[in-house]
């Protein structure tokens, strides 16, 4: 049997697929948050896999916090289309990025 080569994403095609569906789901849960629906079991967290990606080695507190920061800013932008999720996800990612180069530096 034959297969069709596989097309890997690059590292960060990845992120950004990762940080999609990271806002998608930031956004729903915040949305039954708001209704008084609280159940954190189910939120999918992908942060330590994001900023391993990224480069991060830490497991400092502002690390993570700078990170949901970030969720919790570009969320309340988000509006339900691929277009504007993805340039959601770029702007964090470019914030990330931004930041792991600020404390090499």
């Amino acid at each position: 049997m034959c297969y069709p080569s596989l097309k890997y994403p690059t590292q960060e095609e990845l992120i950004l697929q990762l940080l999609k569906q990271e806002l998608k789901s930031y956004r729903f849960f915040n949305g039954l948050r708001e209704v008084g629906l609280d159940d954190s079991f189910y939120h999918s967290d992908f942060s330590s896999l994001v900023l391993t990606y990224i480069g991060f080695d830490d497991e400092e507190n502002a690390t993570y916090d700078f990170y949901f920061a970030l969720l919790e800013k570009y969320s309340a932008l988000f509006q339900p289309n691929e277009e504007t999720v993805m340039k959601l996800a770029r702007g964090i990612y470019v914030e990330l990025v931004a930041e792991l180069k600020s404390r090499k530096a």
